[in-house]
């Protein structure tokens, strides 16, 4: 009995923002991948955004992401998590490639007829199943609200450009990224196909906007009442 054609894999890649300053991520495994890994990064040695542009924005502002992601040092941790997330989703592949294999020959030594319960079976169980590899990358700064976020929207769009732009990757690969920000607030937290850009909610930004504003006077007021 002749092996189906190899499906596409089904890779879900969840990105995380957050702040050392406000406690570890807790996770929570709801996906019964065949394949789940976590790889964690701590970028709070990589140098700040201008403070002007902190004080005024997240990592969500395009002008901010300018400033930090033209560092050096900066370019440099990037294509490192990126090569390391890529390394991770082949091995979970190979992983997944080596089980159907394992699956195919002992369906080989089966009657005829076992063969064809065995090989629904498999396409059941496959159907029922979520995604082939599961993985989610956290990405730390000091307050999860500037280099982390900046740092994981990057990375959500390089992830899409190698998507569209990688015919080994699109081909035998589908993909699905999911980007949370947890430490700046509701309404930063979305999920989407590789390959679209997320824009963020014109309403909640300005309404951020203007917390922050609120905040910055009356820290103001405050030490002007100290003198």
């Amino acid at each position: 009995m002749a092996s189906p054609p190899s499906s596409p894999r089904s890779i879900r890649v969840t990105l995380i923002s957050y702040g050392h300053a406000n406690g570890p991520i807790v996770q929570q495994q709801n996906s019964p991948a065949r394949y789940h890994k976590t790889l964690a990064y701590n970028i709070r040695h990589l140098p700040n955004p201008p403070r002007h542009l902190r004080v005024k924005a997240t990592g969500l502002s395009r002008r901010l992401q300018k400033e930090f992601l033209q560092n050096d040092d900066v370019e440099a941790f990037l294509a490192k998590v990126q090569g390391e997330i890529l390394n991770a989703v082949k091995e979970g592949d190979d992983q997944r490639s080596a089980h159907t294999e394992e699956q195919d020959e002992n369906i080989q030594g089966e009657p005829e007829e076992a063969q064809q319960r065995s090989a629904h079976s498999s396409e059941h169980i496959a159907l029922e199943g979520a995604e082939d590899i599961d993985l989610v990358v956290t990405i730390c700064c000091e307050e999860g609200r500037h280099r982390s976020v900046a740092f994981v929207e990057e990375i959500a769009r390089r992830l899409a450009v190698l998507k569209d732009g990688d015919d080994d990757f699109s081909q035998h690969w589908q993909s699905t990224i999911k980007v949370m920000h947890r430490d700046i607030g509701d309404g930063e937290e979305g999920e989407q196909s590789l390959g679209q850009n997320k824009r963020p909610n014109k309403a909640q930004a300005k309404n951020r906007q203007r917390e922050r504003r609120e905040k910055e006077n009356r820290y103001n007021s405050q030490l002007g009442d100290d003198e």
